[in-house]
This record gives structure tokens, C-alpha cells and sequence, in this order.
């Protein structure tokens, strides 16, 4: 289950909303114990997988002033700014959310990652992870050849949101940011990759 996101200390400062951007209050982390660090690419070659899997896609030289994530678990990388700070945690039950966060500039979004069996996100699933149930100006979008939805929401402690949702390799990705933010997460979006 999607649990809600607290703002960083910098849109803290600038909503005057609360002291977390973009992590999650999960029960079983309490008040963000659980936080482990960035498996941001280390220039490693692509190597075969055991049990059949496809081999992994070779790291990528990263633009200027930016860096590599990757995410060997659910197999996917993209560019982010060097700026931010990136930290991966355990919702249990094999999801995950990984914040990208600058509270300085007030800048980051979220990758909420959860096993899902479905081939389309249900209105069940949407309600569940966004107790608000908004979802204004949805559109179809591409991730890496992957249909996604985008779409604008609101949280109680966010205000107003971007997102844009899609399913690959058995797993729903929930990719969050504020609304103020949507083109610059869209620059960001495209270079994600499934790796």
C-alpha cells in the first residue's frame, strides 16, 4: 500500500507544510529508520543473469551535471541532477520508494515501486495509492516504449502533484513530483531506461 509522502525540509519551508520531502510514513520505518543509500551506477559492465533473465543493459556515460541511477532489482536507470540526493526505502512486501531531493532548491520526486500482477493500473489500485482520488488531464505517454499515464493529483500535505504511472516486469511505478515541477521531471523522464 502507498503510503503518504511527507515534504522535504525546503518545500516545507516554502508550503509551511511539514519536515520530509517526498519520503513516505511507513509503519514498519516509523519516522524514515530504514533509509539505506543510492545504488547510483558505480560504471560497471552489463553482465548475464542467472535463471534466464535477459542481461542487463550496459551503464550509460551521464551528461554534464548529471548522474546515472540504476536499479538492478526493478531494472531500470535514468539521468538525474548531481545535485540531489538519492535514498531507496523498503515498504515491505517488495515495494519500494526512491526520493531524488535537493531541499535547498526545493527540487526532487519519488519512484513509488510495487509488485502488480495487472497489464492496466485499476481504479481499485488508484484509489488505494491515492486516497484522494484525484486524477485531472490524464494523458498517454511513453516511458522507454512502455504506455504511461500521466496525470496531475492532490495529497493533503503536497498540495498539488504531477505524476505519471506504468507497469513493467510485474512491477507498477508510481513516478511523483509537484505540480510546479512537471516539465522539469518530464526532462528527467526521458531518459529512463529498463535496463
Amino acid at each position: 500500500m502507498r503510503t503518504i509522502p511527507i515534504v522535504v525540509i525546503g518545500i516545507l519551508i516554502a508550503l509551511g507544510v511539514g519536515t520530509a520531502f517526498f519520503t513516505r510514513n511507513s509503519m514498519r520505518r516509523g519516522d524514515g529508520d530504514g533509509a539505506i543509500t543510492s545504488n547510483a551506477s558505480s560504471g560497471a559492465q552489463a553482465i548475464a543473469q542467472p535463471n534466464g533473465q535477459t542481461p542487463l543493459r550496459a551503464p550509460r556515460e551521464a551528461p554534464a551535471g548529471q548522474k546515472e541511477y540504476r536499479d538492478e532489482h526493478y531494472r531500470f536507470a535514468l539521468f538525474y541532477p548531481d545535485d540531489l540526493t538519492v535514498k531507496m526505502y523498503d515498504e515491505g512486501g517488495g515495494a519500494s520508494t526512491i526520493t531524488f531531493q535537493n531541499p535547498t532548491a526545493a527540487h526532487g520526486f519519488q519512484i513509488f515501486v510495487v509488485p502488480y500482477a495487472g497489464t492496466q493500473i485499476s481504479n481499485a489500485q488508484f484509489k488505494k495509492d491515492v486516497p484522494s482520488g484525484v486524477r485531472r488531464g490524464a494523458k498517454d505517454a511513453t516511458i522507454d516504449g512502455v504506455l504511461a499515464t500521466s496525470f496531475y493529483s492532490s495529497n493533503a500535505l503536497l498540495g498539488e502533484t504531477a505524476e505519471a504511472w506504468f507497469i513493467k516486469g510485474g512491477y507498477l511505478f508510481e513516478v511523483t513530483t509537484l505540480k510546479p515541477l512537471d516539465t522539469w521531471l518530464a526532462n528527467i523522464m526521458q531518459s529512463w531506461i529498463f535496463i
